[in-house]
């Protein structure tokens, strides 16, 4: 049976909400660190190790997802990767060795990078190109809203449940939100699958320059990202001596800045087409900008707006 239509305004909103779950669920270890470090009796640090893991997996399943998603459809590729998310995140809340725990934040890697550009490219898909930067703009700005709003919410649900629930209410809402996406969806028209063919995949698009600015861009928000968000909550837990609840003002800071960088990112693109700058000079000067600011900053600004015109401008572009 074909999908229900879906308005682009709807499949927007969808889509945002599984990128607002999939930040919320691979940046949630945080404010769950030194609670982790308790219960499985072993240090922050080693627990840390668990951010790392979920990195690993996500980037070596990030290098093969695009030529899958060509190969058998975008539709396919996010379905099981919000599924194997949900499954990652129930399993944690089970978890009862620290070795089990390993296993699921690795699973969470390789869900979790399913998504984002399988939501991005069904954007692109559906929306005109007048209109496709500002689509993929607020579809980034719910990255920040995971961060403002996920990282309190995580926090606040350790003090009322312990270090479980965080992991069972988000696995819950994952679950909840593959039933809407199986059914919401659009079903791409049946046709033979295409076969994998990742070296002229990766031949044609590395003939672009602006897939290596991109690339370059990309490798150095992610480090600065998941290594400020990764440990801001333990370092104000342990060198603060915050509580739960007092940890939610500055991680809210710090998402607005993504949030806010993602919608000003899309209007941006939206209307870069005639500026006369070329895309190398925008990413030359994000990128210094990023790279000028503070150290450990709280606000999440100078990676905002770069990762959202990145992203935007790019698929702008095509």
């Amino acid at each position: 049976m074909d999908a229900r239509p879906i308005s682009p305004t709807v499949l927007l909103i969808l889509l945002a909400a599984a990128i607002f779950l999939t930040s919320v669920s691979v940046l949630m270890l945080g404010p769950l660190l030194v609670g982790l470090a308790h219960a499985f009796q072993t240090s922050v640090a080693v627990v840390g190790q668990l951010a790392t893991a979920t990195a690993i997996t996500w980037g070596l399943t990030a290098a093969v997802a695009g030529p899958v998603a060509d190969a058998y459809g975008r539709r396919r590729m996010l379905l099981t990767g919000v599924l194997l998310l949900a499954a990652s995140m129930l399993g944690a809340g089970l978890a009862w060795t620290y070795g089990a725990l390993l296993a699921c934040r690795l699973l969470t890697g390789v869900g979790g990078a399913m998504i984002p550009p399988n939501c991005f490219a069904l954007l692109a898909d559906v929306f005109p190109p007048a209109a496709r930067g500002k689509a993929i703009g607020w579809a980034i700005s719910a990255m920040g809203v995971g961060v403002a709003v996920g990282g309190p919410l995580v926090a606040c649900l350790l003090g009322v449940g312990g270090w479980r629930l965080p992991f069972a209410v988000l696995g819950l809402a994952v679950l909840g939100l593959w039933g809407l996406c199986w059914g919401w969806l659009p079903r791409p028209p049946r046709h033979p699958d295409q076969p994998l063919a990742f070296v002229a995949h990766y031949r044609e698009v590395g003939a672009h320059s602006t897939f290596w600015y991109v690339l370059v861009v990309n490798a150095l928000q992610q480090m600065a990202f998941f290594g400020m968000f990764g440990y801001l909550a333990a370092h104000l837990i342990q060198t603060y001596h915050l509580s739960a609840s007092a940890m939610a003002l500055p991680l809210a800071l710090a998402g607005s800045g993504v949030m806010v960088g993602g919608i000003l990112g899309g209007r941006v693109a939206t209307i870069a087409a005639g500026c006369p700058c070329s895309p190398s000079r925008v990413w030359g000067v994000a990128s210094w900008r990023r790279s000028s600011s503070p150290r450990g900053s709280p606000h999440g600004s100078p990676w905002g707006w770069p990762l959202a015109w990145r992203v935007s401008r790019a698929y702008r572009l095509r």
